[in-house]
């Protein structure tokens, strides 16, 4: 998700990547966002940090696409390279320390953003 501030105009200033008072959410569609990144001074190091947080994003939809898989008998766990199965389990180890632990600050950020 993308957050923007506006100036008086109803022109885009600012983006971030967390939601914050004053911050509307904005479509990633929107051709008023491609415009600001298109146009702002430093375009190019903007546009790599969008993409950047995209593919962070990106991250939690393949580890799911590949639990739906497993869950289907399409693939098998042991199928995929051991590396790859290493970070799954970590990950997935790591998350359910974070859903034991409620008062973890971790455990907010894992809500918000999966």
């Amino acid at each position: 998700m993308i957050f923007i501030r506006r100036n008086t105009e109803g022109e885009i200033i600012e983006i971030d990547f967390a939601p914050a008072p004053n911050l509307e959410e904005i479509s990633l569609f929107d051709p008023q966002l491609k415009e600001f990144l298109k146009n702002s001074p430093n375009s190019e190091e903007m546009i790599k940090t969008v993409l950047d947080n995209l593919d962070l994003s990106m991250v939690r939809v393949i580890e799911d696409l590949i639990d739906l898989l497993i869950d289907k008998d399409l693939i098998r766990f042991t199928d995929l390279p051991d590396a790859v199965q290493n970070k799954l389990l970590f990950k997935k180890s790591i998350r359910s320390s974070l859903q034991e632990d409620k008062d973890s600050p971790l455990h907010d950020e894992e809500l918000l953003n999966f």
